[in-house]
């Protein structure tokens, strides 16, 4: 499997977390958190910024960016990148929808999350939500060439 990629990052609270990558090749992983500001509104949509934070309360969105650097002499194909949601964030959608999956079950299997069911209340099934999810998954189809870097984002509200 040489040129393949597996990069894992663990996120501890809201913090940037200390990334723990496992890797068949060299690779670095980072990740940044940042919170959500609305300044005004353009042409109907808000105008978002992104700043770190100082304090987070609930209800605030934040954005937990992941940066995968290759500075291999070869490109880096197979990346995966698994995150767990961080126990004070509820899992609140991705822009980068490309190669991406969650997971309901603690990472054990991962599907777009339309199509994913845990047991309800009364033991039939019933449609995963956003606060069902524990973690999110990118297998990045195309490489990162040598010397580049690929980053991705998902969301999360602050519990």
């Amino acid at each position: 499997m040489r040129g393949r990629l597996f990069a894992y990052i663990l996120a501890e609270g809201l913090g940037a977390a200390a990334p723990m990558v496992a890797a068949q090749e060299k690779g670095a992983l980072t990740s940044t958190v940042e919170l959500e500001k609305i300044s005004g509104v353009a042409s109907g949509k808000p105008v978002k910024s992104y700043v770190t934070p100082d304090v987070v309360v609930p209800g605030d969105r934040v954005r937990v960016t992941l940066l995968f650097a290759n500075p291999g002499s070869s490109p880096a194909t197979g990346v995966r990148i698994v995150n767990p949601i961080p126990a004070g964030l509820v899992f609140d959608g991705t822009d980068d929808r490309a190669d991406f999956s969650v997971s309901v079950d603690g990472g054990k299997s991962f599907g777009d999350l339309a199509g994913l069911t845990l047991p309800g209340a009364d033991g039939t099934p019933r449609a995963a939500t956003d606060a069902d999810v524990t973690h999110v998954r990118w297998l990045w189809s195309t490489a990162v060439p040598a010397g580049g870097s690929r980053s991705v984002a998902f969301f999360g509200r602050v519990k």
